[in-house]
């Protein structure tokens, strides 16, 4: 993000002590927020750690309950982060962004589309999944007005309740299906794909591209960010491979696509010539 603007604040919720210990005071522009703080505030939230993990999680986890509970409890935080953020921080507004998306253009854009309503949403660009739903986790604005706030509520309590009305239809996919009750349930709601072009592995072939561009549903869009998600660098072929669940092969033959993943690999190690990994801290 410094690469593009100074005008930002990030909101860090560091899923352990050792991450929090790490960052906390390092930069100016990071405000951080130790998980095991706002676990010991919240009795409801301790206890959704051990909720019935959701069939995305299983999948992912490779069907290992505990990991799956895991994994499902660190996407209810996606919900819980930003009510926070709103309800107990008293920001105007937020971008929730997840860890994995980097950007290759100013991210402040996403304030300048704030006056288009008080949720704003992103799609998953690829044909529709019963289980994924339509829209994407990766990025998501809420204003603290009425709305927005009523809206993020809503959402962080589907995921903290195991028992919610909407789960059999709506909690497939840990938080990230609930999303499509959003613009049924609210006003405000708006799509951020009308305003910024956004890739991920699983949706890189749903796409055409014209030099940096990436052209989707006939609009020609400057590339904001791309989601990352999981993928492993093959050292021997000198190209990236995505997990394989996100049906995304070959990046060598998209020139583009690996440019992406080579920046973004190459930020990556820099992190971790500055940080020190081990045990010691």
């Amino acid at each position: 993000m410094k690469k593009y603007t100074s005008s930002f604040n990030i909101n860090l919720l560091c899923l352990d002590t050792k991450i929090f210990e790490q960052l906390e005071g390092k930069y100016e522009d990071l405000i951080c927020h130790n998980l095991e703080d706002l676990l010991e505030e919240d009795s409801q939230l301790k206890l959704a750690q051990d909720n019935t993990p959701s069939f995305e999680a299983l999948n992912v986890s490779g069907q290992d309950v505990e990991a799956a509970k895991r994994i499902q409890f660190i996407w209810a935080m996606a919900s819980y982060y930003s009510w926070y953020c709103l309800e107990k921080l008293n920001l105007e507004d937020v971008s929730y962004i997840d860890g994995d998306i980097y950007f290759f253009n100013d991210p402040t854009i996403l304030s300048d589309v704030k006056d288009f309503g008080s949720i704003g949403l992103i799609e998953n660009r690829t044909p529709y999944s019963p289980v994924n739903g339509r829209y994407n986790v990766g990025i998501i604005y809420f204003k603290n007005d009425s709305k927005g706030l009523e809206c993020v509520r809503f959402w962080k309590n589907c995921l903290l309740d195991p028992d919610n009305p909407y789960i059999k239809e709506y909690g497939t996919c840990g938080d990230q299906k609930y999303l499509e009750l959003f613009p049924t349930m609210f006003e405000g709601v708006f799509a951020l794909d009308d305003f910024i072009g956004h890739l991920a592995p699983w949706c890189v072939n749903q796409h055409r591209y014209v030099a940096n561009k990436i052209i989707w549903n006939g609009k020609v869009q400057d590339l904001l960010f791309y989601h990352f998600s999981n993928f492993q660098h093959d050292f021997e072929t000198k190209t990236y491979i995505p997990a394989a669940r996100h049906g995304l092969v070959n990046i060598e033959n998209h020139s583009f696509i690996h440019s992406l993943y080579e920046e973004y690999y190459n930020c990556l190690e820099g992190l971790n010539e500055n940080f020190i990994w081990n045990d010691r801290l």
